[in-house]
Order: structure tokens, then sequence, then C-alpha cells
């Protein structure tokens, strides 16, 4: 059992430290910058368990309920999203479920500024898709199985390298 728990987790850890890019199999986590850390923390996350950075032991799937039982009330809440301010995150809800089944999970945590759409694609790759939408530029990258993340930048047509101000994991579609 042991061996097990040591395999999977030095297998998580080289996931994390490299995305099976050449250009970056030679980098360690020491000689990488905060954002980079923080993308690969992102997808790491979505990918293992369809959480975010702040949400906690909470994931995509889990029950409102349980969140409130653990944080308390939301901070704002609506038929379709409770918002804890505090912790930067934004449950949005399946209301027509009794147990308000967690849908998707919006993170905006104020270090992720940090991160601009070209460190991103450096990093990652061509995303799935990029769309200009009411003043904001989305860029989704999904593994098809397990999960789909969504970048919310500034508008790109303000800045060419916007920075991002939000993101969004729920889970992949079929």
């Amino acid at each position: 059992m042991n061996r097990f728990i040591r395999s999977v987790t030095l297998l998580m850890l080289a996931f994390l430290m490299f995305d099976g890019q050449p250009a970056f199999a030679s980098s360690s986590l020491t000689s990488q910058s905060k954002p980079d850390l923080l993308i690969r923390q992102i997808l790491g996350l979505a990918y293992e368990s369809q959480q975010t950075i702040n949400s906690g032991q909470f994931s995509v799937g889990d029950s409102l309920k349980k969140v409130e039982k653990a944080w308390g009330v939301p901070e704002d809440l609506s038929t379709a999203a409770a918002n804890y301010w505090s912790h930067n995150i934004r449950f949005l809800y399946d209301g027509s479920t009794g147990r308000k089944t967690i849908t998707a999970i919006d993170d905006f945590d104020p270090q992720l500024q940090t991160i601009h759409l070209s460190m991103l694609k450096g990093l990652i790759g061509e995303p799935v898709s990029e769309v200009e939408q009411e003043g904001m530029y989305y860029v989704t990258y999904t593994d098809y199985a397990n999960y789909k993340v969504v970048f919310v930048f500034e508008s790109a047509w303000i800045n060419p390298d916007p920075r991002l101000s939000m993101y969004t994991v729920e889970l992949a579609s079929d």
C-alpha cells in the first residue's frame, strides 16, 4: 500500500513538473516562475480532482450543501451561483436537484493576475478554443475525459497579451 501511494505521488509530481513538451523537460520546480507554477497547479487540480486553487476540498459534482456546512452561508446566493468572496470562489450549481450539485467552480484569486495569455500558451500550447466576448477573452483547455478549464482574460482588443482575471473548472463535455 505504501509503495502504491508513493508511486501515485511521484506520478502526480511528474505530471505537474512536465507537460510532455520537450522544451520543458529540463526545467525544475525551483527554476520556474510563480505564474508557471500557478498554471501547473490549476491544471493539476482540474485534472486530478475537478477543483480550483481556492475551492478547498470541494470539487465539481459535490453538493453545495456540503460547502455550506463547512464554510457557512454564501456571502451572495442566487438561483444558480453561490459566492464566497472571502475565499475568491463562486460555485455554480444545479438548483433543480435537492443537493444543489456543483456544476462549475469560478476562481478569481488576485494572484491569477500575474498570468498573461502568452505565458499560458507558451506553457500549455494552443487551446481548444479562443473567443472574445463581451469585453473578455475566453481561452479553453480540456482533456475531453475529466475536466474543462476556461481561462478568462481581459480583452485582447485592448491588450494583445492580457492578464488573467479568473478561471472556471467544470467537467469535460462528452
